[in-house]
C-alpha cells in the first residue's frame, strides 16, 4: 500500500513513526525542510522525498496523509480525493464547519475513505470509561468536568488567527471537546467565552465553556495555553448519582517518537479505586484502523461527521460568546 505524508517537520513525525511500525507499507513524503529531511531518512524507511504537493500528486497513492495548516485542508483534501486516494488529515476537518463539509461531500462523491485522525477518540481510558457510563455503574450522570492547562511560547503558523482557524480551542481543545460530547452525548445549548491570557499565540488562547446536554447533564470545559506552572489535575471527570469516575494525571505516558505505547490519558479511578487500563499506542491503533478500513472496504472507525460535531461546538463557543 502507497502512502503520501504531506508536512513532517512537526506532528508528521509523530504519524511517521506510527506508519513505520505497520507492515508493508510504501511511504513518500512531501516536505521542503532539508534537516527535516535528513532526520526522518535516517530514522524512518522513506522512499521517495517531494518539495511539492502538486508534484507528489503525479503519482498514484492508496492514502494521502495531511499534516498542515488548517487553512489548507479543504484546498489540499480535495486535491487529494480527486485522484482517487484515500484521505487521512489531522484535525480539525477546517477551519469552518462548511468546508469540512464540501471534504466529506468530495468523499463521499468519490467513493474513498475519509477520516480526521483524533488519537483522544481512541484512547483506552475513553473507551472504557464510555463502557461504564453506558453500563449505568455511575447511575444518573449530573456533571461533567473536562480541562487541560498549558503555556504555549512557540512560534510558527500556530501563531496566526488565519492559519489555524481561531486560537487554541480549534487546535488541541477540539480533542477535550471530543472527550466531553463522547461522555455528555447531544447537547442543548453551549454557553462560554474565549480570551487571550498571555501566550504567544495572536488568537485567543483560553477559553471556558458550559454544556447544557439533553440528558440534563451540565459539562464544564476549561482549556487553556496560558497557565504557566500548572498543577497536574485530572482531564477528565464524570460525576453520576451512583459514583464517580475520573482520570489519573500521574499515570500518562509520554509522546516521544520512540516510546512503543503513547496513550494520551492516564490510568482511571472508579469510585475511588484505581483500574488498571490496557493500553496500546493511539498513534499506530487509529492509522491501522484507518488502513483496515481501506483494505476491507468498512466504514472508518471515526466518522468525519463526528469531528465536524466537533469543530461546530467550537465554532458555538467562538459565535456565542458572553459578554
Amino acid at each position: 500500500m502507497k502512502i503520501l505524508v504531506v508536512g513532517v517537520k512537526g506532528f508528521g513525525k509523530m504519524h511517521l513513526s506510527a506508519l513505520n511500525r505497520l507492515n508493508n507499507l510504501e511511504i513518500d513524503i512531501v516536505e521542503r525542510d532539508n534537516d527535516v529531511i535528513n532526520f526522518v531518512k535516517s530514522k524512518y524507511n522513506i522512499n521517495n522525498v517531494y518539495s511539492n504537493y502538486d508534484s507528489a500528486l503525479k503519482n498514484k497513492y492508496d492514502i494521502i496523509d495531511l499534516i498542515i495548516p488548517h487553512n489548507l485542508h479543504l484546498e489540499f483534501g480535495i486535491k487529494a480525493l480527486k485522484t482517487g486516494a484515500n484521505l487521512l488529515m489531522e484535525k480539525p476537518i477546517s477551519t469552518n464547519p462548511s468546508d469540512g463539509l464540501k471534504i466529506i461531500r468530495e468523499a463521499k462523491k468519490n467513493g474513498t475513505k475519509f477520516m480526521v485522525l483524533d488519537q483522544y477518540f481512541f484512547d483506552p481510558s475513553v473507551v472504557e470509561a464510555k463502557n461504564i457510563i453506558k453500563s449505568g455503574k455511575l447511575g444518573r450522570i449530573h456533571s461533567i468536568i473536562v480541562r487541560d492547562q498549558r503555556f504555549y511560547s512557540k512560534t510558527g503558523w500556530r501563531q496566526q488567527p488565519e492559519y489555524i482557524g481561531g486560537g487554541s480551542l480549534i487546535d488541541g481543545g477540539i480533542h477535550y471537546i471530543n472527550t466531553m460530547l463522547e461522555f455528555g452525548g447531544n447537547y442543548n445549548n453551549i454557553i462560554g467565552k474565549s480570551m487571550h491570557g498571555g501566550s504567544s499565540l495572536n488568537g485567543e488562547d483560553t477559553t471556558s465553556a458550559l454544556f447544557l446536554f439533553s440528558s440534563g447533564a451540565m459539562g464544564l470545559l476549561y482549556y487553556s495555553w496560558a497557565y504557566m506552572e500548572s498543577p497536574q489535575v485530572p482531564a477528565f471527570e464524570v460525576i453520576g448519582s451512583e459514583g464517580s469516575l475520573y482520570e489519573d494525571p500521574k499515570s500518562r505516558t509520554d509522546w516521544d517518537i520512540d516510546t512503543k505505547i503513547r496513550t494520551v490519558y492516564g490510568d482511571l479511578y472508579l469510585n475511588g479505586r484505581k483500574m488498571n487500563i490496557k493500553k496500546y499506542d493511539v498513534y499506530t491503533r487509529e492509522i491501522s484502523e484507518f488502513i483496515d478500513a481501506v483494505k476491507n472496504n468498512e466504514e472508518v472507525p471515526f466518522k468525519p461527521e463526528m469531528e465536524l460535531r466537533d469543530l461546530i461546538a467550537v465554532k458555538r463557543i467562538y459565535n456565542n460568546m458572553i459578554s
